[in-house]
This record gives C-alpha cells, structure tokens and sequence, in this order.
C-alpha cells in the first residue's frame, strides 16, 4: 500500500487519536482539529472513517517484513519479534493500539480484517517453529499452535507493557531478554 506524505500524517494522527481514546476518538473532526486542517481536506484523501481504520490496519499488516530465505527455525520467529518491538518503539501509538483488538470488534468488517492479519502471521509463524522443531532448536512434544501462543502471548504483553509505561524502558533490549528466555524454555 502505497500512501502520500499527507496520508501518511492522517493514518499517523488516527493511531494516535486511537491510542489515547479508543476508536470512539477517532473522528473525522477530531483528524481534521489534530492535523489542523478541514474535514474536507481530509475527505480529498479518504473516502470515509472506514477506509482510514482499514488502512490504518493495513500499516500493521504490512509491517511484517517479507521472508528471508537466510532465516529458518528459531532466527525467523526471533525476526519477526525484533521487527514488532523496532516497529512499536519507532511508533508509541502502536504499542497500544496494534494489539489492542477489541477497539476494532464493534465494526464486523474491522474484526475480520485484524482475524484475517492474525491468522496470516500465525501461520507464518507456526511454518517456522515446525522447521526449528525439525532442525532441533526447539522441543517437539508441542504442538506448534501451541508454540505460537506460548511465544507470541509474551510478545505481545511485553509490547503492552511498553506502552503503557510510556516507553520507559528500552523494548529492544527487553525484548532479547524475553527471547532468550523463550529459547531456554522451549529448548
């Protein structure tokens, strides 16, 4: 998705009108007064609300590098973690709305929309820990949605808590503390 500088600025202000009041802040008005430019203007970039949370949700999807080829097994899944904990230190407002679902379950297409991301990630995921349960790095009496939710549950909340905190400690640096840690217990 392909976004100009000015559609940018509104997806950047409907994070963060999101992050500090819900999805109920997010207006067309309250955009138009955090940008300090017309509700109109805004409609020159948008079609509607809607298509502002789909895009919104769009920049979550695809934040998500694609693949490496160099990355299998555990380096693969660890990626994916580093590029969340880079992705949300980079963007606060990320912290508290990207894993923040039930924002988004009143509106169905919306819902769906963050089901579908969450599945396509968890599949990629779930690939990946079969092949670290292959080469060895990982345990093999697991099942591997079980993995997932045993990896990416602390992900998240650490992710949560970072947010909440206001970024008051380094996220990197917890976040390979977390890793570690991950790989000693699913060893």
């Amino acid at each position: 998705m392909s976004l100009t500088k000015r559609q940018s600025e509104i997806i950047d202000a409907a994070l963060k009108l999101t992050a500090e009041g819900g999805i109920q802040n997010l207006t067309i008005k309250n955009l138009g007064n955090a940008l300090g430019i017309t509700e109109p203007a805004i409609y020159r970039h948008f079609r509607s609300k809607s298509e502002i949370v789909r895009t919104m949700i769009g920049r979550f999807d695809e934040a998500v590098p694609a693949e490496s080829a160099e990355l299998h097994g555990i380096e693969a899944i660890a990626a994916f973690a580093r590029n969340r904990f880079g992705q949300v230190q980079a963007d606060p407002p990320l912290a508290q709305v990207m894993f923040a679902e039930e924002l988004f379950m009143a509106d169905a297409e919306f819902s769906e929309r963050m089901l579908e991301m969450m599945h396509r990630h968890k599949e990629t995921l779930e690939r990946h820990f079969r092949e670290a349960q292959e080469r060895g790095e990982i345990r093999k009496d697991l099942p591997v949605d079980m993995l997932f939710r045993l990896f990416f549950g602390p992900v998240r909340l650490l992710i949560k808590q970072w947010g909440m905190a206001r970024g008051a400690f380094d996220l990197r640096r917890k976040g390979e503390e977390l890793l570690n840690a991950l790989r000693l217990t699913l060893r």
